[in-house]
């Protein structure tokens, strides 16, 4: 959190730079760069990254799977952090956190002459203390699973967030869609519950307009997640509706 407020971070799933810089001239804290839902190749993550770091604006990379050479790509880009999906128990999020850093905390793999080691230009000691200080590790809990281990995946050490994936939450569940069902919503307020338990971990929740944000903040979310696609399809949608009346 900034300041006591929530921080926002924009999803982005099209390819498209300029929303990277205009999320940062608008004010947002970080972008969330989605390779699982999307179409998106390294060199791709290179030119978003480049992007938010002209406006100012860090990008966190959700990867495809939990592969860590994704991981290693995205992070050599100079991605802030990665999110990983499908983050089902302890080991799941053990995994998540080596791929993200260095020995001894990890396994990521080393070289400076990256673009997230400036090409070469910073020194080895430079790079080892920013990743190790600014890496970001962030992971969902969207089935059964995680639910029942959701504890102990909010607990691991180097889990910096817990994003609830309502979509492959309520799939999982066999009730996709369904997010007024019982069930459904238990099975977040187990996940809401055990974030707030873990005091070095953030409850990151996907909002699906503003009046849904003081929700989630009573609920503890520090981290609030708008949908690139969802606002403009709202927006234009609203526009081709009042035209059209």
């Amino acid at each position: 959190m900034v300041d006591g407020d929530p921080l926002l971070g924009l999803i982005l799933k099209i390819p498209a730079h300029s929303a990277v810089e205009l999320a940062g001239h608008l004010g947002f804290d970080f972008v969330l760069l989605d390779t699982e839902h999307s179409a998106a190749e390294t060199v791709e993550v290179e030119h978003h990254v480049r992007a938010g770091e002209a406006a100012g604006i860090p990008v966190l990379v959700r990867l495809a799977g939990k592969d860590p050479a994704s991981a290693l790509h995205a992070l050599d880009a100079g991605a802030a952090g990665i999110v990983v999906p499908h983050v089902s128990d302890v080991a799941d999020a053990e995994a998540a956190v080596r791929a993200a850093h260095y020995p001894p905390r990890g396994a990521r793999s080393l070289a400076v002459s990256t673009r997230a080691g400036r090409h070469g230009t910073v020194t080895l000691e430079e790079h080892l203390a920013k990743a190790a200080r600014e890496t970001v590790v962030v992971v969902q809990a969207e089935d059964r699973d995680s639910v029942r281990n959701c504890e102990a995946i909010a607990a691991t050490e180097g889990v910096d967030a817990v994003w609830i994936g309502p979509t492959d939450l309520s799939l999982s569940l066999g009730i996709p869609g369904d997010f007024d069902l019982a069930e459904y919503r238990s099975a977040v307020d187990r996940i809401v519950e055990a974030v707030g338990s873990a005091p070095q971990c953030a409850l990151c929740a996907l909002v699906d307009h503003p009046g849904k944000v003081e929700e989630w903040r009573d609920r503890g979310a520090s981290v609030l997640l708008f949908n690139y696609n969802t606002v403009v399809v709202e927006g234009l949608r609203a526009i081709v509706d009042s035209v059209r009346e």
